[in-house]
């Protein structure tokens, strides 16, 4: 009896007072340390303001002005018998009504919304997440939920596995929402037929094609061999919600295409590969996978790609402003996308969680990238540097323009504003005025998606020092416990006090240096961070039972850090 009293006090000293182990060897993203510790000039927008903001013009009947109310209600019942609403890509009243409106602004708007905080099933009474199930393209016969009402498969695959990606993001963020369900379900189960189509007579499945009719093509243009990250992800969530183990296989399959893919033959195009990067990162934490997840991660940055050449993160300063950090076309055009680099942070915070060896380049990438990300604005720029000042109708500046680019000279694509511009960019545009296509390049189609940079990044006490939070953007996992990611880009100590208020005393735990830096805290807590260093705390009410098992720390049944 004594002994065993002994055995079990001696367990709980040693689970609640880890051994001191050496902090995890930090891991360096390529590009990442060429881009400074504090980007110049710094200026930090309130980006979950931004975001309530925006939420609130979107879904306002009654707003007053030019190109204004932007929604609209479409009672066509394309594909189910309720009525569903509009949001247009662009501003212009030419885009308002009708149903052929794309949904990557709809839903966009509504993971944004949702991610900080705002109930859009019960949204002044309207159900709106529950109306985007018309995308499920059914009348049709195509059976797959895609950027429109009645869309094909069989032109770009980014077009058509994004907006199953996005629906699925919902999905996990509205769970009771069981009609949601459905529509998922079968889209998944159509993707993971396609995957094994792709992979007749095969090892695996060859994604050097664009797609149609559920085989590869190549259309003489562009291949998108990033489809494997975009469908990996689709078929991994799928089997955390559903079980059935076909879909990690599915999920195998995919991952061996891009883990037996040559580095030198980089592929990223648009939006999927960051997916496909952070999957590489939980599968190895989660299943003990060997994914090479420095080759996936190089490729979202490094734009050496063989297909989409150029496609990666910007690393420069364009003209007086630090643009690093923003994704889009960085050699040919140089030309960043407002969409592309908000969810591009939101696939790649989440990754310290699993492996905080990247706690310092992802926290060092994302402070450069959030405050680069305030050009994408109007009210950061000159008239007559960007391309739609003439529209008035936000007067807050919360939506943005589609994108950024660096100068005049590419493909002549500031022809028509000649005489308009000044000599100098960075300018803020897009492809549409041009083209005549749309009256402004103001832009909900990547505007939409801001709520995913909001729902990530806080301000502390000290500037430049963000607390990212690695849980929000984290879909189809467990978030039981807060998580943070803090990196100090000064070459000296910094106290930084959390935007965490404790009501129940709680324990601090880094998942880098493998230590409690603090215990039993309540209220408002500072912690001292050290130069050019980052921490991935994850918050554990100091009650909980801590174990230790298999090389992982389990808190209450969950696991908290797989590299103990």
């Amino acid at each position: 009896m004594k002994k065993t009293l002994l055995f079990l006090v001696a367990g709980f000293f040693f689970l609640n007072n880890l051994p001191a182990q050496k902090p995890i060897e930090q891991k360096e993203i390529r590009l990442v340390q060429y881009m400074p510790n504090i980007p110049f000039p710094y200026k930090m927008k309130n980006w979950k303001d931004i975001a309530t903001k925006q939420d609130r013009l979107f879904y306002d009947f009654n707003a007053k002005g030019q190109n204004l109310p932007l929604i609209w209600w479409d009672d066509s019942q394309i594909n189910f018998p309720f009525r569903t609403f509009g949001l247009p890509s662009y501003v212009d009243k030419r885009r308002l009504g009708g149903n052929s409106y794309e949904s990557l602004p709809t839903m966009g708007s509504l993971i944004s919304a949702s991610l900080i905080g705002v109930d859009k099933s019960n949204d002044d009474g309207k159900d709106y997440v529950s109306m985007i199930r018309q995308f499920f393209n059914k009348k049709n016969g195509t059976n797959l939920i895609l950027n429109g009402l009645d869309r094909k498969a069989g032109e770009s695959f980014w077009y058509e596995i994004w907006p199953a990606m996005a629906y699925s993001m919902l999905v996990d963020l509205y769970p009771q929402k069981t009609e949601m369900q459905e529509p998922m379900k079968i889209t998944i189960d159509n993707w993971y037929a396609a995957i094994q189509d792709l992979s007749e007579g095969r090892e695996y499945p060859d994604f050097n094609f664009t797609f149609k009719n559920r085989k590869g093509y190549h259309n003489k243009v562009w291949r998108e061999p990033d489809a494997a990250a975009g469908l990996a992800w689709l078929q991994y969530i799928s089997w955390i919600k559903y079980g059935d183990k076909k879909y990690l296989n599915a999920t195998r399959q995919c991952m061996a295409f891009l883990q037996n893919r040559p580095e030198k033959e980089g592929t990223f195009y648009e939006i999927m590969m960051p997916y496909g990067a952070y999957l590489a990162v939980r599968m190895n934490a989660e299943l003990g996978t060997a994914y090479d997840e420095l080759k996936m991660l190089n490729w979202c940055f490094d734009g050496n790609n063989s297909d989409r050449d150029g496609w990666g993160v910007m690393c420069e300063r364009w003209n007086k402003y630090d643009v690093h950090g923003l994704v889009g076309q960085k050699k040919d055009e140089q030309y960043a996308f407002a969409m592309n680099t908000f969810s591009q942070a939101a696939a790649l915070v989440p990754i310290v969680k699993y492996n905080p060896a990247y706690a310092s380049t992802i926290g060092k990438w994302m402070l450069n990238l959030a405050n680069a990300c305030r050009l994408f604005y109007a009210d950061e720029h000159p008239r007559n540097r960007q391309s739609s000042s003439i529209w008035e109708g936000d007067p807050q500046h919360v939506i943005c323009y589609e994108g950024l680019r660096k100068d005049l000279y590419h493909g002549n694509h500031f022809e028509p504003f000649q005489g308009l511009l000044s000599d100098e960019g960075p300018y803020a545009i897009g492809d549409q005025v041009k083209t005549m296509s749309s009256a402004t390049d103001i832009c909900l189609y990547g505007s939409a998606w801001v709520g995913m940079l909001a729902s990530i990044v806080d301000t502390t006490n000290v500037e430049c020092i963000l607390q990212l939070d690695c849980n929000a953007t984290d879909f189809y996992s467990t978030r039981k416990y807060p998580t943070y990611l803090l990196f100090n880009p000064y070459f000296e100590a910094k106290e930084v006090t959390l935007n965490q208020h404790f009501t129940e005393p709680t324990d601090l735990y880094d998942l880098v240096s493998k230590k409690y830096i603090k215990k039993n805290c309540t209220g408002e807590t500072s912690i001292i961070l050290n130069p050019d260093n980052a921490v991935t705390i994850v918050c554990i009410p100091a009650s909980a039972k801590k174990t230790k098992k298999h090389g992982k720390l389990i808190v209450d049944g969950e696991i908290v850090d797989y590299r103990l």
